[in-house]
This record gives C-alpha cells, structure tokens and sequence, in this order.
C-alpha cells in the first residue's frame, strides 16, 4: 500500500459535453478545445514521482484523447461509477483507500493547481481526516481524505455558491474533522477563461 494517491477526474472531451457554461460563450467546439487544454495542463501540474497517479474517466476509460494522456503521464485509468457527482467521488475515494492510506481528488478545472498544493493537502491529513482546497466562486477543486464516510457527500447541492458550505456540514455530520487549503480559482465561465489566458 502506498502512502499517497492521486485521483483526477475526467470527462471524455466530446463536443457539447464537457464546459458546457462556458459553450454558452465561446460555442461547443471551443469549449471542447479549452476543456483538453486544462485536462492537459492538470496532469502536467499534478503529476508527480511523489504519488501514483489515477484517471477517473466518465463515461469510460475507451476515448482516445484520455487513453493518450494516461500513456504519456504513466497513469491508470479507472471508470467512474454511476450517480451523482458526490457519489462517484465516494466511491472513488473509498476505492483509492484501499490501495494507499491518504487520496486527493482534483477535477480539471482549476489552472493553476500545483503539485505544492497537493502535497499541502496530503500533509494537512496528517491532522484532520478530511481537506478540501476551495475556489472564489463557492466550490472546491480538491478533496482529500483518510476516512471516506459514507454520509459524507450527502445534502450537497453541485456547482453553486453552497458547495462547499453544505459539504462542511456533512463532514461535521459524520464526526469527521476537516481543514482547508488556500482558495484558488477555477474556470467556468468565459471571464475566467480569459483570466487564464492574461
């Protein structure tokens, strides 16, 4: 069993499918275009030597452009299960403790995550059992644990100002004691497209 892990979670980068609030600016096509420019840059700025790293792929491991980058960054690729998005979280996570006693998940939204920050997160579990890295708009982009409860995820509303308050809320449900990182910023929307680009 390894001592850390990493998790990221990825969509098949089909047209209209992936970054669909920033379609609404920029067209599908180029939504598509963006989302496989931040998974690229995510794997870049998260891989390490320091942990093995997984893809957690929706709706399958089969979509060229994923099986690419597993290849070229020497990850596994894993299918994400079915439900919500906090249960296909769970289910990962609790995978992943099985096979290394701390795990971060990170999604690909976020352009200027780094491999400091994901360690921070493996060290702040030295001291809580649940670390979350928010983002200005109300969410996070990782989640980190070293006991994955089964209520965790539970009474959270996706993608609002809300998340990450409602998530806390349910840790704290489960006695589990959580920390946070620094907030970081994510892309959503074209504004935060063109952040990205400056």
């Amino acid at each position: 069993m390894s001592s850390q892990l990493l998790q990221i979670f990825a969509k098949a980068p089909v047209v209209g499918q992936v970054k669909t609030r920033l379609a609404v600016d920029v067209g599908s096509e180029k939504a598509c275009a963006i989302y496989k420019q931040l998974l690229t840059n995510t794997l870049n700025n998260a891989v390490s030597k320091h942990w093995p790293t997984e893809i957690w792929c929706s709706p399958d491991v089969q979509h060229p452009y994923l099986q690419s980058l597993g290849k070229q960054h020497h990850t596994q690729l894993k299918t994400q299960s079915s439900g919500d998005l906090g249960e296909r979280m769970l289910l990962a996570l609790q995978a992943g403790l099985t096979r290394a006693e701390k795990v971060v998940l990170i999604g690909s939204d976020c352009p200027v995550i780094s491999v400091d920050y994901i360690q921070a997160a493996f060290d702040a579990l030295d001291t809580s059992d649940v670390v979350f890295g928010p983002v200005e708009d109300g969410g996070y982009v990782l989640v980190a644990c070293k006991h994955a409860g089964e209520q965790m995820f539970t009474n959270v509303e996706w993608s609002c100002a809300e998340t990450l308050k409602q998530n806390i809320t349910a840790i704290k449900k489960v006695g589990l004691k959580q920390d946070q990182l620094s907030t970081l910023w994510d892309i959503d929307t074209v504004n935060d497209w063109q952040r990205w680009v400056q």
